[in-house]
């Protein structure tokens, strides 16, 4: 009997450990699980922080491991779109520091909305110009890729329209105007910079005639090139300019406007 009673505390006392580990392993999973979700959530915050510098293309497949960081360029087919503020610099001196900057925030969220909406790569803002192009690192074909530009100027002139009446009605009376150019051709694109620093862009003298255009096109008005006009179908109504000298280039450049309800004709 003596044997049986020491044979059940033995149970006991090891059903007991086995309890206070039990215990244990399962404090230690609830912190461990707390400390992972907190981990998360940091990378989280991590995420959406960086997601405001980097195109969100590159920035979705950086998390997916389906980028590769190193310096690397290909040659590529591209549309590319410049636009910037016709006379920024007086309507800025008649501007309020304070003004300034929340009807820029204003255009810029207005306009980068639009440009993902249609599958844009936002390259960079230099100022008051915004430089996108489309055709990597997803594209859906060079013709479409020149299309959904075009589409995206005029829904972005269309909305500075809107832009324009609610800014006059808060009491700027000169309100921005833009002005826009975009050209398709080969370019390099991919990561520019070293080891400790770099830059997604795209480069090449096809980058070079869009701001060309950008900077000959008037307020309200979006210049394209011969280029991006053999890419679109005849639901476009395009105007021929005089061509225009673009540094760099012996021939003149052919060029179009691209006519749009409430833009500049011709």
């Amino acid at each position: 009997f003596g044997k049986l009673v020491r044979e059940n505390e033995d149970l006991t006392r090891h059903s007991d450990r086995q309890e206070q580990r039990l215990v244990k392993l399962n404090r230690n999973l609830k912190t461990q699980t707390l400390e992972l979700e907190q981990q998360r959530s940091r990378l989280e915050g991590l995420s959406q922080q960086l997601a405001k510098y980097l195109p969100p293309q590159i920035h979705d497949a950086l998390f997916a491991g389906r980028y590769d960081t190193r310096i690397a360029t290909q040659r590529k087919k591209l549309t590319v779109f410049f636009s910037d503020i016709k006379d920024f610099t007086r309507t800025a001196e008649s501007l309020q520091p304070e003004s300034l900057t929340e009807y820029l925030n204003e255009y810029f969220s207005e306009m980068t909305e639009i440009a993902l909406s249609h599958g844009a790569t936002i390259d960079k803002y230099i100022g008051d110009a915004v430089m996108l192009f489309f055709g990597d690192p997803d594209s859906k074909g060079v013709k479409e890729d020149a299309r959904a530009c075009v589409n995206m100027a005029l829904d972005m002139q269309a909305r500075m329209q809107v832009l324009q009446r609610r800014w006059k009605e808060r009491g700027f009376d000169d309100p921005f105007v833009i002005r826009m150019g975009i050209n398709t051709g080969y370019c390099n694109v991919g990561n520019f910079g070293s080891d400790q620093r770099l830059s997604y862009t795209i480069i090449g003298d096809t980058v070079n005639v869009a701001a060309r255009l950008m900077a000959h096109a008037a307020g309200g008005q979006i210049l394209i090139s011969q280029a991006t006009a053999n890419d679109l179908d005849a639901g476009f109504n395009l105007a021929p300019l005089t061509p225009i000298l673009v540094k760099g280039r012996s021939e003149p450049v052919p060029v179009f406007a691209l006519r749009w309800m409430g833009g500049l004709e011709a």
